[in-house]
Formats: structure tokens, C-alpha cells, sequence
């Protein structure tokens, strides 16, 4: 069976019946508009989001106000090899430039020096390890702003895309590796301003919060 194509207007399907690739026009039979086939071919399928059924680890919710958040909080398994690692690396390094000091009650200002990589190198790993344990990420659509933001209570990273019916939504290759496979990102583009995020999310989750994003950037 051959996959369909998608709309970049109104993100439905189109049939490869209605795709003329020697002319590159495809036509788009749910909303009448035609765009070349150039535009559509590199779109990856997501496909339609069941929002009454989200994935385990993702929540929809819809105000009165018709804004929309998608929230995504699930334990990544790296943690478990995260923590170990955290507790030998950091906890040797740190007990033995500033530990020692602090027990002999003196202060040596060129091995603190020294320490100070080693002391931010920890609290970066200690901020990771938080994050895949306790953090979440929010995608909220209000007044065809998408903000999305990720983080640990108060703590967050935050960007914002304005969107519209004619915005693409797709899948990515991005430069996050894992075992040296690239992760795809979720890319919300806007009259070339992309916003690239999700590569920590797992498995079907990103697929299914594409699709949210896709439908309701159209008006789903």
C-alpha cells in the first residue's frame, strides 16, 4: 500500500493518486488547494493523534479559554546509569580536592582552583540527573503561540513559535546521539523560523505529541 502524502495547508491526507510528479502539483481533495510536490514529498507522515488515548507518560489538557497543553513527564532509564556514575566520578573528585580540606580545616587556594571544573561538571550531572527523574516538558497553544518549556518545578527552558494553518509540523534528524543513533527532534516551521525540540523524549510519545502538535497548529 502506498503511503500517503500530506497537506500543507490542512495537514490531510493526499491520495498518490492525486499527485502529478511530472508537473510537481499535488492536489489536496479535503480542502480544494493545490502545491507543488516538492513541498509536500519531504513532510514525514505523523499519523492523526487519538487524544482521548495519549501514550503512558503524556497528558492533554484543554481550557475553557481553548488554550491546549500537552505535558510529557516519564522516568528516562538513563538515569539508573547516570546515578552510579554521579556518585563515583563526583564523589571522588569532590571529597578528594575539597573533602580533605575541609576535614584538615585548612584551605588550599591552587587545589580549589583545580576543583573547579570538577565542581561544575557535577552540578551540571547532578542537574541532568534531576531533570530525567523529576523534570517535564509543556507544549501550550494559546492565540496561535506554541511555547514550549522543560525543566524542574520553577526551573525551565523556554522558547515560543507563533504558528498558523500554513505552519509545518515534522519529524527530524537531530545532532543527539544515543548508542551513536540520532534522535529525531519534533520541528513546529513557521515562514522559516523553526522550532526544534523533543530529543530526550522516547518512543511513541514523540510520535503521538507530533501528531498533537500537527492537528492543532491546524485547527484540530
Amino acid at each position: 500500500m502506498n503511503e500517503p502524502y500530506f497537506c500543507k495547508y490542512c495537514r490531510a491526507a493526499i491520495n498518490v493518486a492525486d499527485v502529478n510528479v511530472a508537473t510537481d502539483i499535488a492536489l489536496c481533495r479535503s480542502c480544494g488547494k493545490t502545491m507543488t510536490f516538492s513541498e509536500i514529498v519531504s513532510l514525514p507522515g505523523i499519523p492523526a493523534a487519538d487524544l482521548q488515548n495519549p501514550p503512558k507518560g503524556v497528558r492533554i489538557e484543554d481550557d475553557l479559554a481553548g488554550a491546549r497543553t500537552v505535558i510529557y513527564k516519564k522516568i528516562n532509564p538513563a538515569v539508573w546509569f547516570l546515578i552510579p556514575f554521579a556518585a563515583f566520578w563526583s564523589g571522588a573528585s569532590m571529597f578528594g580536592i575539597y573533602g580533605r580540606q575541609f576535614s584538615k580545616g585548612v584551605f588550599e587556594p591552587t587545589m580549589s582552583l583545580f576543583g573547579l571544573p570538577f565542581l561544575f561538571g557535577t552540578v551540571v550531572l547532578l542537574s541532568i540527573i534531576a531533570f530525567l527523574l523529576f523534570g517535564c516538558w509543556r507544549i501550550r497553544f494559546a492565540q496561535e503561540i506554541c511555547e514550549v518549556s522543560a525543566g524542574v518545578g520553577p526551573i525551565r527552558w523556554t522558547r515560543r513559535q507563533a504558528y498558523d494553518r500554513t505552519s509545518r509540523v515534522s519529524l527530524q534528524l537531530s545532532n543527539v546521539r544515543v548508542n551513536n543513533v540520532p534522535q529525531e527532534v519534533i520541528c513546529l516551521e513557521t515562514n522559516g523560523k523553526a522550532l526544534k525540540f523533543g530529543s530526550m523524549i522516547r518512543g511513541e510519545a514523540k510520535s503521538y505529541i507530533a501528531a498533537v502538535v500537527r492537528q492543532t497548529v491546524a485547527g484540530g
